[in-house]
């Protein structure tokens, strides 16, 4: 009963915030934070890397489903889950083409070219700067691929509950 509370207090007041796609970054970064930590879970527990991603990823967007579909788009059932599914699915693999043409594109070389200083410090732990690419690269197709996840959630999975919602504010 205590937990059911505070889980209350946070989603009331993101339900307060007007704008669809403000609280859809909200709810971003708490879906972000359930992932990661199912994830490193599944890997303490002695899961394989593999399957920790697939098992982390399934169950990240199922609680992405609730929270996104509640908060952001005021859906509770399940009608939709499969649509929501396909998009997220559609996201992984628009995901991988960016970070491959990021890859081609040469902008990596430019970010490590900026300061030898880090990247002579960034040889020594053995990283590897392929992937150290790909975490810039996440980082800078993040937000635009927020803004392509919440128009197609918008547009192709919850577009019946946003029209109910208008009809509802036209009729007060």
């Amino acid at each position: 009963m205590i937990l059911k509370k505070l889980i209350r207090i946070p989603v009331n007041l993101l339900m307060k915030i007007e704008n669809p796609f403000i609280r859809f970054l909200f709810v971003g970064c708490i879906n972000t934070a359930v992932g990661y930590t199912l994830f490193v879970l599944c890997r303490w527990i002695g899961m394989e890397r593999a399957l920790a991603v697939f098992v982390s990823t399934v169950l990240g967007v199922l609680f992405n489903y609730h929270s996104t579909g509640k908060i952001v788009f005021n859906n509770k059932g399940y009608k939709v889950i499969t649509q929501f599914f396909v998009v997220y699915g559609i996201m992984y693999f628009v995901n991988l083409l960016e970070l491959h043409y990021l890859a081609l594109s040469g902008i990596y070389d430019f970010f490590f070219s900026i300061d030898k200083a880090h990247l002579d410090l960034l040889t020594k732990f053995s990283i590897d700067l392929n992937k150290a690419g790909d975490a810039i690269g996440q980082l800078i197709v993040v937000l635009p691929n927020a803004v392509i996840t919440f128009l197609l959630n918008k547009t192709l999975v919850f577009s019946k509950q946003n029209d109910k919602l208008k009809t509802k504010k036209q009729d007060l």
